[in-house]
């Protein structure tokens, strides 16, 4: 009988430790949630990011090759819909391929350092109607399928700075209103077709010229960035803005000219023109801009400024429109010219 008994609770303990195990099992399952195993996506690590609304994080940083990656997102993932995935100094990966991640989705994608080289038509294309963010900086990518763009309809953010692109893209999309191609090495630049633009990052490229009709119908435009390329003259109709606030750098180029025309529509906020070779501000250029509330950025100028810059120096207003540091050849800054001498000689 005792035997018996003894039996009795051995099974007993036996379920009852079963039961335990499988209730940690279940609850170490539940923990995972809403990333996958992390056996399964190894190397990968999965973060979840918030725990209000279970967003992930993918950080896809130490994989190998193409072919792992693949793997890893072939995986049953128990929730596809991934907010960001991230890949940081990859020395590995020199190419994303069609299918590398599966039929997961993406809002962001984060891809910078490392020697990433091409990214392939359709490699993104499970992110279609879900991608906002699209990050891919300071590697070596030098081919892209810009032809794919307009087909990411939720597209926001497109950051291509510092790498080897050398040829401006065609693009086209109703959603971009952000876009970044500062930093590689683009000797010119085609019209864009892209209402939504709001800014546009073109600095420290190999840019030349700019095409009359470059910044125009673009009616939601107010911020131009092209400082430190090597822009010489503006013709007319180079930027026409629509916006009622505006910010255009163009400073730390080489322009000796800037057309009658060459910049309309600017209103408000600044045109930094510091750091070039301009020997004046011309009056049918740069009135109807101070007219319309643009402060003046000019120093590092060779201002000649002879009777030429009469309308300036005689108006108080348009003096404080100007930078303090904008100085004449001989050295004198423009805001110790005398308006009298101005108003008698000229």
């Amino acid at each position: 009988m005792v035997h018996q008994i003894f039996v009795l609770l051995a099974a007993l303990s036996c379920c009852f430790c079963c039961g335990t195990l499988a209730i940690e099992n279940k609850d170490q399952h539940l923990r995972d949630l809403p990333c996958p195993p992390a056996e399964d996506i190894q190397p990968c690590v999965c973060t979840v990011l918030d725990s209000s609304t279970f967003d992930i994080e993918m950080d896809c940083s130490s994989v190998t090759t193409n072919d792992q990656l693949a793997s890893i997102f072939s995986k049953d993932f128990p929730f596809k819909d991934i907010l960001s995935l991230v890949i940081d100094n990859n020395n590995d990966l020199t190419t994303i391929r069609p299918g590398d991640f599966g039929q997961n989705t993406f809002q962001e994608i984060h891809i910078s350092g490392g020697r990433l080289k091409t990214v392939e038509y359709n490699a993104f294309s499970s992110s279609y109607g879900t991608l906002t963010d699209l990050y891919i900086t300071s590697t070596n990518l030098d081919s892209f399928p810009f032809a794919e763009i307009m087909w990411f309809t939720q597209l926001k953010y497109l950051h291509l700075e510092n790498n080897l692109l050398d040829g401006f893209p065609t693009l086209t999309s109703s959603s971009l209103q952000y876009l970044y191609l500062n930093g590689n090495p683009i000797n010119g630049i085609e019209l864009l077709s892209l209402p939504l633009l709001d800014s546009i990052y073109l600095y420290t490229t190999a840019i030349t010229y700019l095409p009359p009709g470059t910044f125009t119908n673009l009616p939601n435009l107010d911020y131009i960035r092209l400082n430190y390329n090597g822009l010489q003259v503006l013709e007319a109709g180079t930027i026409n803005l629509q916006t009622s606030y505006n910010n255009v750098h163009l400073y730390s180029n080489d322009l000796t000219s800037i057309a009658e025309g060459a910049l309309v529509g600017l209103k408000g906020g600044t045109l930094d023109v510091q750091n070039n070779q301009l020997t004046e501000l011309a009056e049918a250029v740069f009135r109807p801009l101070m007219d319309d509330g643009v402060d003046v950025y000019a120093s590092g100028n060779p201002l000649d400024c002879g009777c030429e810059i009469a309308w300036l120096v005689t108006s108080s207003t348009y003096m404080n429109q100007l930078d303090d540091d904008a100085s004449c050849t001989s050295g004198q800054l423009v805001t110790e010219l005398d308006p009298d001498m101005y108003s008698v000689i000229c």
